[in-house]
């Protein structure tokens, strides 16, 4: 194919640039490194995202360089860049400086130390998970251990009563699922929308504006439970995110107001239930199908000193989350002229991947290093929950592995996976 037929199969990439859709994963990173040899700053004509300001140009990256330069300059690529429903999460949507007060204040909660703490917790209840899943010779792992595990926790953590955990994960579905290809998503956001006597629409998607009315109904439901918490943590506190929300000061000076409380656990909701979750079904789908580097990762995982960068180059390969930002200022970005208002994505599975930064980036090197990936963000917005993330990951894989070092995919039922802030909804394997 010549040089020109190739840059136009890129400017159609571009102009269709569409990570919420399951069809798109098929061949994402043949996607990306087209765009990144020929448009690797390209504009696109589809709004990024469940959520994301629609009516904006668009832009993709797809260089490593370029996408650190986005998440590190948030003076010009800000955060608040979504239609979120109800108000905006803090601190994900606040811009310093006054996002760099929020973090100041909830960095402590989420300390490497505080999060040691909770490793032989972590331990036992993966531990239980396993032992309850290898009681069956095939099982689904994204229902048996990739959802419950970092879920379950995540609410524990938080002082989500376990009796909510399944009304929670609705809700959670419901909010990033309904128009990504996530069946049980989907299930409950057409459910919902048909008892607001919304229009469904034609094919497997929401209309946008239902969706977007099913996640702002939905929303509404989750911000009555936190003001019910909240108010119960009040009067009984407890040793919770909740309550130690509660005894926080904004730059140590004030109490966070009611919205505050609200918003900061709408984030930690949000991204408390999904993301590990995520990365272990990728993980785990990409050892049952490359059993080589499933072996080598048993072979190393008892070592201290190598399962660390192990498991950070898992998270290199299996990043899953396509970052949003809004041009805040007109300006020229690489020989791309950025307008107020236009649409940023960066995706960190592409960053990852940039031959430049990764040599042979497309494959699993345990030992590779440096190894700065994105697959946890960059700059302010930086993920808070990271320490917890990476002991869950972790745990998670070792003791899998101690009790299962052979699977494979089951022939029988294939992996559904869904878009957007990627993962997989289903996972079936056999062992051995």
């Amino acid at each position: 194919m010549s040089k020109n037929e190739e840059r136009n199969r890129a400017v159609a990439a571009a102009r269709d640039y569409d990570p919420s859709k399951v069809e798109f994963l098929e061949h994402e990173f043949e996607t990306y490194d087209l765009l990144r040899e020929h448009l690797p700053i390209a504009r696109s004509e589809v709004s990024q995202g469940v959520g994301v300001q629609g009516g904006n140009v668009g832009w993709v990256l797809t260089r490593y360089d370029d996408s650190c330069e986005v998440l590190r300059t948030p003076e010009d690529f800000s955060s608040q860049s979504m239609d979120y429903p109800v108000r905006a999460w803090i601190p994900q949507a606040i811009d310093p400086p006054m996002h760099t007060g929020y973090r100041r204040m909830l960095n402590p909660l989420f300390t490497a130390d505080a999060m040691t703490k909770l490793e032989p917790h972590l331990l036992e209840y993966a531990e239980k998970l396993v032992d309850e899943m290898l009681e069956e010779d095939a099982f689904d792992f994204v229902a048996k251990f990739a959802d419950p595990f970092p879920s379950a926790i995540f609410c524990e953590l938080a002082g989500f009563p376990a009796e909510d955990y399944s009304q929670i994960m609705d809700w959670k579905n419901t909010i990033m699922h309904a128009n990504d290809g996530h069946p049980r998503g989907r299930e409950l956001a057409c459910a919902r929308a048909k008892t607001m006597g919304l229009e469904l629409g034609d094919g497997d998607a929401l209309l946008p504006e239902t969706a977007t009315a099913v996640a702002g109904t939905t929303a509404q439901e989750v911000y009555a439970y936190f003001g019910e918490l909240l108010e119960q943590r009040r009067a009984n506190p407890r040793d919770d995110l909740i309550s130690k929300l509660l005894d926080t000061k904004y730059q140590g000076e004030r109490p966070l107001s009611q919205e505050e409380l609200e918003d900061t656990l709408f984030l930690l909701f949000m991204a408390g239930l999904d993301t590990v979750a995520s990365a272990l079904g990728l993980i785990v789908q990409g050892f049952a199908t490359s059993p080589d580097k499933r072996r080598e990762f048993v072979a190393l995982m008892e070592d201290p000193q190598k399962l660390g960068p192990a498991v950070e180059e898992l998270v290199r390969v299996h990043a899953i989350v396509p970052l949003p930002r809004r041009v805040t200022r007109e300006h020229s970005f690489h020989g791309a002229l950025f307008r107020q208002e236009d649409m940023v994505t960066v995706p960190t599975m592409a960053a990852n991947r940039d031959a430049e930064e990764f040599p042979n980036p497309h494959e699993i090197q345990y030992d590779r290093s440096p190894n700065r990936h994105l697959g946890y963000g960059l700059g302010p917005h930086r993920c808070l929950g990271i320490h917890l993330a990476r002991r869950e990951l972790r745990i998670a894989l070792q003791v899998l592995h101690r009790k299962l070092p052979d699977y494979h995919l089951d022939p029988d039922q294939k992996a559904v996976a869904f878009g957007g802030m990627k993962g997989l909804a289903s996972l079936p394997l056999v062992k051995g």
